[in-house]
């Protein structure tokens, strides 16, 4: 495709409203899993920025999000349901497209992050990718 078409659809990505039926994915790094593997700490469900950054199961895969990361085979892949995202009070999903990137999924979790709102998160995400798969 031409890099000029490319910028010009890149330049198109509005926000969208995301479905409560959709999945959110989310990296977790090898160095957050605790000897009791597959657990990790809650310490992960952090704002970085204003919001907490998920790829849209929409616009995205689990491998896709997984190799996002600096180091692909470094990372987990977990899923949220957004519905369940949602229903955590103060917490608030949105689809902020990230164009410097490249990214159309990416979708911030805004809402404060204290002790007893990622202790909720840890209660609703499962793990699609683990760092042991290899990398796609």
């Amino acid at each position: 495709m031409d890099s000029n078409v490319a910028d010009e659809i890149t330049l198109t990505w509005q926000t969208e409203n995301i479905p409560d039926e959709d999945f959110l994915y989310m990296r977790v790094h090898k160095q957050n899993f605790c000897a009791k593997y597959p657990t990790f700490s809650p310490g992960v469900f952090i704002n970085r920025g204003e919001g907490m950054s998920t790829d849209w199961s929409k616009y995205s895969t689990p491998s896709e999000t997984r190799t996002r990361g600096k180091v692909a085979k470094d990372n987990a892949v977990i899923k949220m349901l957004v519905s369940d995202v949602r229903n955590i009070e103060g917490q608030t999903v949105t689809h902020t497209p990230d164009i410097p990137n490249n990214n159309r999924s990416h979708t911030d979790v805004f809402g404060e992050k204290d002790v007893e709102v990622r202790l909720k998160f840890s209660r609703i995400f499962d793990i699609v990718t683990r760092v042991e798969d290899p990398v796609e």
